[in-house]
């Protein structure tokens, strides 16, 4: 019989993190974040981690767990996420699966196949190939996956190719090969009006910014890393890169950021509507959310 899994998901700013705290505070519930970007050291307040003095009283899973010049592949997080999840298991502890990312949920519940180890010299050759061009390699080579990946991101454009070269067979080949999970998710997602969400969002960025985004982005640049560093290919953080480079001002920056967190949003949205939610929950009010899932949850046995 499989482990059910409770997962609170939804696009981003839609208020996931203040309901698993609710969560963490008056059940005690350990917290799983299912963070693409929460997983790398030092990116704080562009990725809206929970407060350091949060995450130290209750316990927190896959947040902080890489510096950002490492890539960390979703196959990876499922693998240390399941081992999580046993231990937990054993010990009989509670826990919550919080996050936004797609792909994530997808590794630990369909599992990818072990993907080819990185081959250094092939990468620099690919690297020094223009962008462009390596995007119409990859449309040639694996059409399916191209279409799911931004022309502009080269990282995965360029892990994409390795796994066709390495492997002679496309991504999307063994991206669609599903293994067995042990584990069976119930999910239950947030959403909120576009209009409102948006307003979120906006508001959302303006407060990194009051809070310190772009001196957390100087500080990561003094530190060694740049806008090539796996971890700074985050909205938000790639747009205070390019002001601090003197290529945007402030004001388009701010403008840039948000836009691309919506069309991220956008995004999101697309994939869970595709996945098997169990319950949809208009996170407009905090406590009455809080009550409906409490009740899901206990009917479920997860509390």
């Amino acid at each position: 019989m499989k482990i059910l899994v409770p997962c609170l998901c939804g696009p981003t700013a839609v208020g996931k993190t203040d309901l698993a705290l609710l969560f963490a505070e008056r059940y005690n519930l350990a917290i799983i974040s299912c963070d693409s970007r929460q997983i790398y050291k030092y990116l704080d307040i562009g990725t809206a981690k929970p407060p350091k003095a949060i995450r130290e009283k209750y316990e927190f899973y896959m947040i902080d767990i890489i510096t950002p010049d490492k890539y960390y592949s979703a196959y990876q997080y499922g693998k240390e996420t399941a081992k999580i999840i046993e231990e937990l298991k054993k010990k009989d502890k509670k826990f919550l699966l919080v996050g936004g990312s797609g792909l994530y949920f997808k590794a630990l519940f369909s599992p990818f196949f072990s993907a080819p180890p990185v081959d250094l010299n092939l990468r620099e050759e690919l690297k020094k190939k223009p962008l462009a061009l390596l995007y119409e390699e990859l449309k040639k080579v694996d059409k399916i996956t191209a279409e799911r990946i931004h022309p502009h991101d080269r990282q995965r454009i360029i892990r994409a190719l390795e796994i066709y070269y390495l492997t002679k067979k496309p991504f999307s080949h063994f991206i669609e090969k599903k293994e067995e999970s042990p584990f069976q998710p119930l999910y239950i997602g947030l959403y909120l009006e576009r209009e409102l969400l948006y307003q979120r969002i906006d508001e959302r960025f303006e407060k990194m910014l009051e809070m310190g985004l772009i001196e957390e982005v100087e500080s990561l640049l003094k530190m060694g890393y740049d806008e090539n560093s796996p971890g700074l290919k985050t909205i938000g953080y790639s747009e205070v890169i390019l002001y601090l480079y003197g290529k945007l001002t402030k004001e388009k920056m701010i403008s840039l950021a948000k836009k691309n967190t919506r069309n991220y949003c956008k995004r999101q949205l697309t994939w869970f509507k595709k996945e098997n939610i169990a319950y949809w929950l208009n996170n407009r009010h905090l406590e009455e959310s809080f009550s409906k899932i409490e009740t899901i949850l206990k009917n479920h046995q997860l509390l």
